[in-house]
C-alpha cells in the first residue's frame, strides 16, 4: 500500500496539507466558540454586562462564519482529492490492462478486472472523501478537546480519554478480524460477475435450449451464497456503532455524576461544567463517523490490495528494448520463426519446433485441425505471448529486443474474435488509424464488401454499431474487421481465420481485393478452408502443434498426407453441396 500511496496520493500532498490546515482551523474556531459561552456566563451574565454579551456575540458570529467557510473549503478539497486520485487510479489500471499479455490478462479474467476498475476504485473514492471530509477532523478534535478539557478538570478528562481508548481498541480488533472475510468476499464477487456476464452474453443460447429456469436457479444459488458470506463478514462490524455509543454514553453518565459531585464541593464552577459538557458533546459527535470509517476500512484495504495486484504485477511479456540493436536487415525475411516452442501457463507445449520464413511481398498461410496452434503462432509474432524457447525475428532482429509499440505498429491484425465498438462505423474502421479520411474508410469498406452493409444502415458511416456487433451478422462483423485491418498502413498483415463466416462468393471477391490491395506487403493468413489459402506462396500444415508439411498447394497435394485428407474432405463436401 505504501507504493500505491506514493504513486497516486503523494502527487496531491499540497492539497492534503491544505485540508489538514483547514481542519485544524475548523476545530480551533469551534473550541473558541464554546469557550466564549463560558466567558458570557462568567463575565456577561454574572456581572450583568450587556455590552460584553453583545460584543462577545458578534465575535462568536464571526467565528461561526469562519467555521462555515472552513467546512466548505474542507468539503471541496476532499472531493477534489478523492475524485482526482480515483481518476488517476482508473487511468493507471486501464493503461496496465491494455498492456497486459494474453497470459497475464487471463490470470485475472475480464470480469475480475472490470470489478477492480469500477467497484474497487469507487470504494476507495468513497472511503477517501469520508476520511478527508469527516474522519481527518478526529485527531484535531481529540488533541484540542483533551487539552481544553484537561485545563478544566483532569479527572473528568481522564474518563473521556479512557472511554475513547477502549472504543478504539475494540474497533481495531474487529476491523482486523474482518479483513480476511472481505478478501474472500471480493473473490466471490468476481466469480458472481463472471457468471452474470456469461448468462447475459449467452442469453440467446440459453433461450434456444429452453434452459432459462435452470440458469436462473443456478445464478440464484450463487447469489444466495454470496449474500450469506456478505452477512457473515458484515456481522463482524454491525455492532461497532452500538458498542461505541454504549461505551461513550456510560462515560458521559459518569462525567455527569462526578461533575455534579465536584460542583457541590466547589471544585468546578457551573460555567466550567457547562463548557466541559460542550466539549464532550463535540467530542462524541466528531467520533460519530468513526464506526463508518472502521466499517469501510477493511473493505478499502482489500480493494486497494486487489488494485495493487494489477498495477504492480510482474508481467510475463516484458518490454525492454535493447539499446544495442543492429540495423534492420532488408535482405532478411520479413518474419522468421526459429525452432519456436511455447506452452500456456507452464503446461504441455502447444507448439514445438516451429520454423519458417515469410519474405516481403509474399503470402504465408497456416492450416490444420482445430487446436493445432495456428492462432497461437500469430499471437507470438504480435508479442501477446513470448515463446518459451526459440526466436521470432523481424528483419533479422529478435522481436524481444524491439520496443513492443514499434513492433505492433508494423503489424495490422485481424483477430479471430472480431471486436466491435459501441461507436460509429467510421470509428470502428479508424480504430487502427486515427488519421483515416472518410473517403479512405469507404474504400476499405468496398474492398471488404462491408459497404453492402453500411449502405443499408440509417446513417451510413455515422451509424452506431451495437455493443459486440449485435446489429450485424457474424460474416458482416468479419467484413468490418477486414476493413479495419486494411485501413492501417503496416508492413505485415495478419488475417486470423477472419474469412470463415463469409459465403464462398463474397470470400473469393474479398480475397482477390485484399491480394491486389496488399501487393508488395507481407501477409500471414490462418484458415480452415483450403480454398481460402490455395494461392498462397507458402502453406504451413500443422498437426498437434508441429509442422507436418510446408510448401505450395500443388506440392502439398503430392507430399503431405494431412493436407490431402483436408483437401479430399472439403472437395467432397463442396461436390455434395
Amino acid at each position: 500500500m505504501i507504493k500505491f500511496m506514493r504513486d497516486y496520493v503523494n502527487p496531491y500532498w499540497k492539497y492534503l496539507l491544505l485540508v489538514i490546515l483547514v481542519v485544524i482551523l475548523q476545530v480551533y474556531f469551534q473550541i473558541n466558540i464554546m469557550q466564549e459561552t463560558k466567558n458570557i456566563i462568567d463575565t456577561g451574565i454574572y456581572n450583568r454586562n450587556l455590552s460584553f454579551i453583545d460584543n462577545t456575540g458578534i465575535y462568536m458570529m464571526t467565528l461561526t462564519v469562519l467555521y462555515g467557510v472552513s467546512m466548505i473549503a474542507s468539503s471541496y478539497l476532499s472531493s477534489f482529492i478523492s475524485a482526482s486520485v480515483t481518476c488517476d487510479v482508473r487511468e493507471g489500471l486501464f493503461d496496465k490492462i491494455v498492456s497486459l499479455s494474453s497470459y497475464d490478462f487471463n490470470k485475472f479474467g475480464g470480469s475480475s478486472l472490470m470489478t477492480r476498475a469500477t467497484a474497487d476504485t469507487t470504494r476507495i473514492q468513497i472511503f477517501m472523501i469520508n476520511f478527508l471530509r469527516n474522519a481527518l477532523i478526529i485527531p484535531a478534535v481529540i488533541i484540542g478537546v483533551i487539552i481544553a478539557a484537561a485545563e478544566i478538570d483532569l479527572t473528568l478528562c481522564g474518563i473521556l480519554v479512557v472511554a475513547f481508548i477502549l472504543t478504539i481498541v475494540f474497533m481495531e480488533v474487529k476491523s482486523r478480524q474482518s479483513i480476511p472475510l472481505f478478501n474472500k468476499l471480493q473473490k466471490k464477487l468476481d466469480f458472481l460477475n463472471l457468471k452474470f456476464k456469461e448468462k447475459i452474453e449467452g442469453v440467446r443460447t440459453i433461450r434456444a435450449f429452453g434452459k432459462q429456469k435452470y440458469e436462473i436457479e443456478t445464478f440464484n444459488e450463487l447469489n444466495d451464497e454470496f449474500n450469506e458470506d456478505s452477512v457473515e463478514a458484515e456481522l463482524k462490524l454491525y455492532y461497532l456503532t452500538p458498542v461505541a455509543l454504549i461505551i461513550m454514553n456510560l462515560a458521559v453518565l459518569l462525567i455527569y455524576y462526578l461533575g455534579s459531585v465536584q460542583l457541590k464541593t466547589k471544585i468546578v464552577t457551573i460555567s466550567d461544567l457547562i463548557l466541559f459538557f460542550q466539549y464532550v458533546t463535540y467530542f462524541i459527535t466528531s467520533l460519530g463517523i468513526l464506526p463508518f470509517i472502521v466499517d469501510t476500512l477493511p473493505k478499502t484495504i482489500v480493494a486497494t490490495e486487489r488494485i495493487e495486484d494489477v498495477l504492480y504485477m510482474d508481467e510475463s511479456v516484458i518490454n525492454h528494448p535493447s539499446d544495442d540493436i543492429s540495423s534492420e536487415d532488408e535482405d532478411a525475411p520479413e518474419v522468421e520463426y526459429k525452432e519456436v516452442i511455447f506452452g500456456y501457463s507452464g503446461a504441455k507445449s502447444v507448439i514445438a519446433d516451429i520454423s519458417f520464413k515469410a519474405k516481403k511481398g509474399t503470402t504465408t498461410a497456416l492450416i490444420g485441425p482445430t487446436g493445432s496452434g495456428k492462432s497461437t503462432i500469430m499471437y507470438l509474432l504480435n508479442r501477446l505471448y513470448d515463446p518459451t524457447f526459440g526466436e521470432i525475428l523481424y528483419k533479422g532482429i529478435d522481436t524481444k529486443q524491439l520496443d513492443i509499440t514499434y513492433l505492433r505498429d508494423k503489424i495490422s491484425y485481424a483477430n479471430q474474435k472480431t471486436l466491435v465498438l459501441n461507436d460509429t462505423v467510421y470509428a470502428n474502421i479508424a480504430m487502427n488509424n486515427q488519421n483515416l479520411s472518410r473517403e479512405k474508410a469507404i474504400e476499405m469498406c468496398e474492398l471488404s464488401r462491408f459497404s453492402e452493409v453500411f449502405e443499408f444502415l440509417p446513417d451510413g458511416l455515422d451509424s452506431i454499431m451495437a455493443q459486440g456487433g449485435m446489429n450485424v451478422s457474424g460474416g458482416q462483423k468479419q467484413r468490418l474487421s477486414i476493413a479495419r485491418t486494411l485501413a492501417k498502413d503496416a508492413e505485415i498483415y495478419i488475417f486470423d481465420d477472419c474469412f470463415s463466416a463469409l459465403d464462398s462468393k463474397t470470400e473469393y471477391i474479398v480475397r482477390q481485393n485484399v491480394k491486389e490491395y496488399l501487393k508488395g506487403k507481407t501477409i500471414l493468413m490462418v484458415a480452415q478452408k483450403i480454398s481460402t489459402i490455395m494461392d498462397a506462396d507458402n502453406i504451413i500444415v500443422l498437426d498437434k502443434g508441429r509442422i507436418v508439411g510446408q510448401g505450395t498447394h500443388e506440392h502439398l497435394l503430392e507430399t503431405c498426407e494431412l493436407y490431402q485428407e483436408i483437401y479430399a474432405t472439403q472437395a467432397y463436401l463442396k461436390e455434395d453441396e
